[in-house]
């Protein structure tokens, strides 16, 4: 009491001081009591906002505790749909239906574009009260070409087009082929460019005559690439991706000596030593690629061959890469025939049409597919009130859905798999929403959202939701995550995303909410990288990321990985209620914070971390040459920092350039993470932390279980307020009603 009638005291330090006697009086159950002192820290002018809702989110809990209910209603942090209304028209679909038909139960459709027309022909002559739903029923429809959906397609708010699954029906959407047919290979010519492994166990099927003869580009692509072709056939057996024959078949190994630093803003192409004997075998590869961090161990390129010369132990490269080429960087050799020595590597032979194969299995006996479609499987183009439920879309070579523009469309419970691309792109629009859908087996990234206005700081409200996203980053391996968003007022949560080689998150913009998702198996093979990484934009403020759970990342690359990267400058983010379990590797903490101020680590909850928090200090002087770029003078004068709204929603901006390098770092616990700072070298404002190797009182640390026990003495023991673990990650409900289990349906595909 005496910290908060303290005229002296920061008006932060007396709402800490105020949620501290609100929780002492729900320990002793005088509830009542409890509610009206939480009330009280509303009153305190000049506290940050997360606490204003954590006295709210306090006094609701003693509410219900009050009337007899558990303290948290799990449904309060999830996004209510407003029900779809009973259709005015319903058109049927059937993989045993005719396109010639009218789409009546009785007589149903056969295909998705067929069923597009008939909702445009419905929409022109006016759409009935409720709308359009189109219902498909359970099946495979193949899908040669993409599907269009615009505005000659949308719905209203009183009468939205659905297009959703029957009842027990499972439709597949499939932009794929099945090939049959393999045989030994007998030419003496390749039985000579195969290595002895695979000889014998390599098997053969023309494509040509089966007339497939559409192959895709095998192009630059990867970080700098603008023109990259991302759409490049691939083979699938048994659902999985099979590897294009390289070498080595695991990991990787490092360039020699650079004769040419290939940067391709030079014109330059990469030239190198590579001292192997392997070199011998690829005297007659044709169309070899190469696949490499170049220079950085964040940053991957994939590259053609111009030329190996085995004799002066030399590649050189048929382009060149944004960064070029340094000595001992980690990189492979694929698409070569004369490496096809372990079972799942294949090579296509261009010219011929000629596919070869060293299958895991008799080919007979599994299913085996190429991907075809390089088109995005479904385009929304500035369609509106559109929903599709229950979908599933795979063997695309490029991306699966496109959305462009519009307002209020939903994915809910669809799966998008087996892709060359992204699964889901939303450009612009407002207030769509992904949910409950299931994203796997992706050549690059998850969802990537953008939307809302940062000069206006409008937000874009789109919601992704309840989705499971894993083995993502297949192909293009760095800079592809689970979620990317950018822009404004993005909401991501409830969300598990797992198994990548790099990082989980992406985040440019303000005023995002990251919450109750689940991270873990990620940044399994760059540095330099996080779950969820910000980075280098002092005016991305206002971000919250809260009540996350971050686990298992680290691979031992020596710049490090963390839990939460915030990089180069960002700063204003809040850090709220996470719990960070075994997410630091090398320099890096839980949370890493290089050069960014203002920011707030409050109320996490770390175990069994090298390090709980690393901060990587930016000096005055390095503030003010960061601040004198014209990309960051190019960024503050975009959005007018000393204006509203920026002056008046983010005032520690308009200060950046006098403001000191101070983060706070408050009411944190941090357990078996003993070295709480790590490369500390000014002093952070800090309040109440507590360091400890005692269990405090957890249900299950070792299997992390991070609730607490009845009586524990952990969250008496501080300001420390416990964190809503069992909240975190899916939830089942109509949409989702059973949770995946990813160790029974989930194998990390071996990728490129």
């Amino acid at each position: 009491r005496r910290v908060t009638e303290a005229p002296q005291a920061r008006a932060e330090r007396r709402s800490v001081a105020q949620m501290q006697i609100a929780r002492s009086l729900a320990f002793e159950q005088r509830y009542g009591e409890g509610i009206a002192a939480y009330a009280k820290v509303k009153a305190i002018a000049g506290i940050p906002p997360h606490h204003i809702w954590e006295a709210e989110e306090g006094a609701k809990e003693l509410e219900r505790l009050k009337a007899g209910l558990p303290a948290r209603d799990p449904q309060s942090s999830r996004t209510r749909l407003v029900p779809l209304p009973q259709p005015g028209r319903t058109v049927f679909v059937s993989p045993n239906g005719s396109d010639e038909n009218q789409g009546t139960q009785e007589r149903p459709l056969a295909s998705f574009a067929r069923a597009l027309d008939e909702v445009r022909r419905i929409k022109r002559a006016g759409l009935p009260e409720g709308g359009v739903r189109v219902e498909f029923a359970g099946g495979v429809y193949p899908l040669p070409a993409g599907v269009k959906i615009g505005e000659d397609a949308s719905g209203t708010r009183e009468s939205p087009v659905v297009f959703t699954a029957a009842a027990g029906g499972k439709p597949v959407f499939r932009a794929g082929v099945r090939i049959e047919g393999f045989s030994p290979v007998t030419d003496p010519e390749v039985l000579a460019r195969l290595p002895e492994e695979g000889r014998g166990k390599t098997l053969q099927v023309d494509l040509k005559k089966r007339g497939i003869t559409q192959y895709g580009t095998l192009g630059t692509r990867g970080v700098g690439v603008t023109n990259g072709n991302n759409a490049s056939l691939e083979l699938y057996f048994n659902g999985h991706p099979m590897t294009p024959a390289r070498w080595p078949n695991e990991g990787l190994v490092r360039t020699g000596k650079v004769l040419d630093t290939g940067v391709a803003a030079e014109g330059r192409t990469g030239r190198f030593v590579f001292d192997s004997p392997r070199m011998d075998r690829w005297k007659t590869a044709r169309e070899a690629m190469l696949y490499g961090y170049w220079v950085y161990d964040w940053a991957d390129v994939t590259v053609g061959v111009a030329r190996i010369d085995p004799v002066a132990r030399e590649i050189q490269t048929a382009h060149g890469t944004s960064y070029g080429f340094k000595q001992g960087q980690p990189f492979r050799v694929f698409n070569l025939l004369e490496e096809i020595d372990a079972p799942g590597e294949w090579y296509l032979d261009r010219a011929s049409g000629m596919l070869y194969f060293y299958p895991p299995e008799v080919p007979a006996k599994a299913v085996v597919e190429l991907s075809m479609l390089e088109d995005p499987l479904v385009r929304f183009a500035d369609a509106s009130h559109v929903t599709l439920k229950g979908l599933t879309f795979e063997l695309g070579r490029g991306d699966g859905l496109v959305m462009r523009g519009g307002e209020a469309n939903r994915i809910l419970a669809c799966t998008f798999r087996r892709l060359g691309g992204t699964g889901i792109t939303v450009d612009g629009g407002m207030g769509h929403v992904i949910m409950a859908s299931n994203l796997y087996t992706l050549g690059r990234g998850g969802v990537s959202v953008s939307g809302g206005d940062r000069k206006t700081l409008k937000p874009a409200g789109h919601v992704v939701e309840n989705c499971h996203i894993y083995d993502f980053s297949r192909i293009d391996r760095t800079y592809t995550p689970a979620v990317y968003m950018e822009g404004v007022g993005i909401r991501v949560a409830h969300n598990r995303f797992h198994d990548t080689p790099a990082h989980g998150m992406r985040i440019e913009g303000n005023n995002h909410l990251i919450e109750f998702n689940e991270v873990y198996n990620v940044v399994r093979e760059t540095d330099d990288q996080g779950g969820i990484d910000m980075f280098y934009n002092p005016t991305y403020r206002g971000t919250v990321i809260r009540y996350n759970y971050w686990h298992d990342i680290a691979n031992g690359e020596p710049c490090g990985q963390a839990g939460i990267r915030l990089d180069d400058a960002i700063s204003g983010t809040l850090v709220y209620g996470n719990v960070f379990h075994r997410a630091s590797g090398a320099n890096f903490g839980g949370v890493q914070i290089h050069g960014g101020k203002d920011n707030w680590i409050e109320n996490n909850l770390f175990v069994d971390n090298q390090y709980a928090i690393s901060l990587s200090q930016w000096s005055d002087k390095r503030w003010g040459e960061s601040l004198a770029t014209e990309t960051v003078k190019g960024f503050i004068d975009a959005v007018k920092i000393s204006e509203p709204p920026y002056s008046t929603k983010y005032p520690d901006l308009a200060r950046i350039k006098e403001s000191p390098y101070v983060n706070r770092i408050w009411r944190n616990l941090a357990v078996n993470s003993v070295k709480f700072l790590a490369h500390e070298r000014v002093k952070q404002d800090q309040l109440d932390n507590t360091v400890t190797r005692i269990d405090p009182g957890f249900l299950d640390m070792a299997s992390g279980k991070f609730g607490w026990k009845s009586g524990a003495t952990g969250p008496r023991s501080s300001s420390f307020r416990p964190i809503p673990c069992e909240e975190i990650g899916l939830y089942t409900d109509e949409l989702r009603p059973e949770l995946d289990s990813s160790a029974d349906e989930y194998r990390m595909s071996s990728g490129r």
